[in-house]
């Protein structure tokens, strides 16, 4: 119960201390708000009425109070480009950023956790060299330039897939490849870790010394206790997959929040890059909140203590 109230406490704390920085970060970076609602031909007069209509001329701290009123409400405003809900646009753009991303989640473990089974199985064989030769290569290459050659090789050159759009089949494959490259190397690593400590224990020992078959001991006894620590790699990669996907879906064109988000900063859209970065810091936190979770049900000396 302590350790559960503990991390409720530290939730709440860290979105409080998130929505102050955003919010800052987003109104000191600089530019003229104005500019992404109003034509550039309007007077300084006008423009100034539009801040007055905002608040943007009120104090910084009130109009943060302000703000957050509004979203604790339900109603966090409207775009200042296009004048749409933003409750709206996060319905929207939400849809096709979980579509991504979950698909993007469950290559992670769909193709990780059975590469490292086979490579902590086939230890030192060139099944385990090669998987873990790529698992090193995937863990260097950088995101956004795995991006760019996806496109280059996939769709420019061998034209197999095309490189942006959205919401097929076809468009989804290169984005959610890409999203989950650098998480399936880690997943592959952290399952033949794992798997090989589990193997080494005692207690499997002893099992092999009692007679039972290799394949039993591997199912039932193994591979649960292997799996713990990967139930706490799976809420990371939330964090991962939210950071990664403003990269990604700039880059193949796929509006999700990570693509309104980017735009929103480039047009000084204020509404729309302090709502759209706080649902992103959620997400990131409720990544972080159900791994601890995860592995406190997963683990039976940890959920005693709470």
């Amino acid at each position: 119960m302590k350790r559960t109230a503990s991390r409720l406490v530290y939730t709440v704390i860290v979105l409080f201390v998130s929505s102050i920085a955003v919010f800052y970060a987003i109104r000191l970076s600089g530019g003229d708000a104005t500019a992404a609602a109003l034509p550039g031909s309007a007077t300084e007069e006008f423009r100034e009425e539009f801040r007055d209509r905002l608040g943007l001329n009120e104090p910084i701290y009130q109009q943060y109070f302000t703000y957050m009123g509004r979203i604790l409400s339900g109603d966090p405003g409207n775009s200042l480009t296009n004048n749409k809900a933003l409750t709206d646009m996060l319905t929207e753009h939400g849809r096709n950023s979980l579509v991504l991303g979950g698909t993007a989640f469950g290559l992670v473990f769909l193709v990780g956790i059975p590469l490292g089974i086979l490579a902590s199985l086939r230890r030192n064989s060139w099944a385990d060299q090669g998987i873990m030769s790529f698992s090193t290569v995937a863990m260097a290459v950088p995101n956004f330039w795995l991006a760019l050659l996806a496109v280059w090789l996939f769709a420019s050159t061998l034209g197999w897939l095309p490189s942006a759009g959205c919401c097929g089949t076809k468009q989804l494959i290169l984005p959610a490849v890409v999203l989950a490259f650098e998480g399936i190397a880690l997943t592959v690593r952290m399952t033949r870790s794992s798997m090989i400590e589990s193997q080494n224990s005692d207690y499997v020992r002893t099992l092999r010394a009692g007679g039972l078959s290799e394949w039993r001991i591997t199912c039932k006894h193994v591979l649960r206790n292997a799996l713990i620590p990967i139930i706490s790699l799976a809420g990371l990669r939330i964090g991962q997959i939210v950071g990664y996907a403003l990269i990604v879906e700039t880059i193949f064109g796929w509006p999700g929040l990570g693509q309104v988000l980017v735009n929103a900063v480039l047009r000084r859209d204020y509404p729309v890059a302090q709502f759209f970065s706080l649902v992103l810091v959620a997400l990131v936190v409720l990544g972080n909140w159900l791994a601890d979770t995860g592995y406190t049900i997963a683990n039976p000396r940890l959920r005693k203590s709470t």
